[in-house]
């Protein structure tokens, strides 16, 4: 499993790859996330025709060149956000690494639901090794927090509160006792 590298930009490598995906499979659906492309693609031909399975490319792209790493789900890809719709509309997992690999998926997506779902105002955050309190969200651009070591009003980006550990409820009631 090696990588390629090539002169193009992020755009024209996801472009090329889906196009090489769909020299021997039909993609059905794909998404760009960060540095990773995901597809779900359904095999024309070959040893089993009809076949929906996903893939993933990992895609680096620095001054004007990428890097391109393509794999399946059957080698156990160390990514877990790949779309859950993608799970559901795939076949059967093949292989030892596949099946594990989806409970992964499940796994990481339940818990970032439950870390959604945890975060409103009020909530204390340690990030960096500061504690924080969510004073309002910004949507996409993240929260107005308020530190509490010096009381400070600051902007922490969806991707910081992403990074950040969450108190639990009984820890922040015991420091405020």
């Amino acid at each position: 499993m090696g990588s390629i590298v090539y002169r193009a930009t992020k755009a024209r490598a996801i472009h090329d790859e889906l196009a090489s995906v769909g020299i021997s499979s039909t993609v059905l659906a794909h998404r760009a996330i960060g540095n990773r492309l995901w597809f779900l693609a359904q095999t024309r031909s070959g040893e089993q025709p009809g076949r929906k399975w996903i893939g993933l490319t990992l895609i680096d792209s620095r001054r004007g060149e990428v890097v391109v790493k393509c794999m399946d789900e059957t080698v156990g890809p160390h990514y877990y956000d790949c779309p859950l719709a993608f799970l559901a509309q795939a076949d059967a997992p093949v292989g030892p690494y596949a099946g594990p690999w989806r409970e992964q998926v499940r796994a990481f997506h339940a818990n970032r639901s439950a870390k959604r779902a945890a975060i409103r105002a009020g909530v204390r955050v340690i990030y960096d090794g500061h504690t924080y309190v969510l004073q309002h969200s910004l949507g996409r651009r993240g929260w107005t927090v308020l530190r509490e070591r010096d009381g400070l009003v600051l902007r922490m980006k969806a991707r910081q509160l992403r990074d950040a550990t969450l108190l639990p409820v009984q820890e922040a009631k015991e420091v405020q006792a």
